[in-house]
């Protein structure tokens, strides 16, 4: 029996999917390739056979990078890129931060502690305020529709 590291590089190969696969892993460690500000400036658009297609969201970025070409491929080469090219585009933030809190007037006391008992069992502080926000508004939404029905 073979072990699933080798078999699943062929596996992906043979669906078609290697780099499909390759390009969702490098755009998750991205961050970790590359520090600020590059990171801020660049996103992995597109790979094919191995040539990453890479997205610089700023015209001298974009020169400066032509010119680190190769030190830029030395941090992708582990992950199988063989050949970079750096093209000027707009840069879509995937990941969005929720840094606050919603601040909502519209909600009640009683509210406000069954959105925080509900979200007492999450972990991920992160996903908690998302979470947070988004019930904040819906319930702000819903009291102001049920005001509106009763004028």
């Amino acid at each position: 029996m073979q072990k699933i590291g080798l078999v699943l590089p062929s596996l992906f190969n043979n669906l078609g999917i290697e780099d499909a696969v390759k390009l969702k892993f490098l755009r998750k460690k991205w961050n970790e390739i590359f520090s600020a500000p590059l990171r801020d400036y660049t996103y992995p658009k597109e790979i094919k056979e191995g040539f990453l297609y890479v997205t610089v969201a700023s015209h001298a970025w974009l020169n400066e990078l032509k010119l680190l070409k190769e030190e830029f491929l030395n941090r992708l080469i582990p992950y199988g890129i063989k050949d970079v090219e750096f093209k000027f585009g707009k840069i879509y933030n995937t990941r969005k931060k929720i840094e606050t809190e919603v601040k909502t007037k519209n909600i009640s006391e009683q509210q406000e502690q069954w959105i925080n008992d509900i979200l007492e069992k999450i972990n991920d502080e992160e996903i908690r305020l998302v979470f947070k926000n988004l019930l904040r508004k819906h319930l702000a939404n819903m009291n102001e529709i049920i005001k509106r029905r009763k004028s």
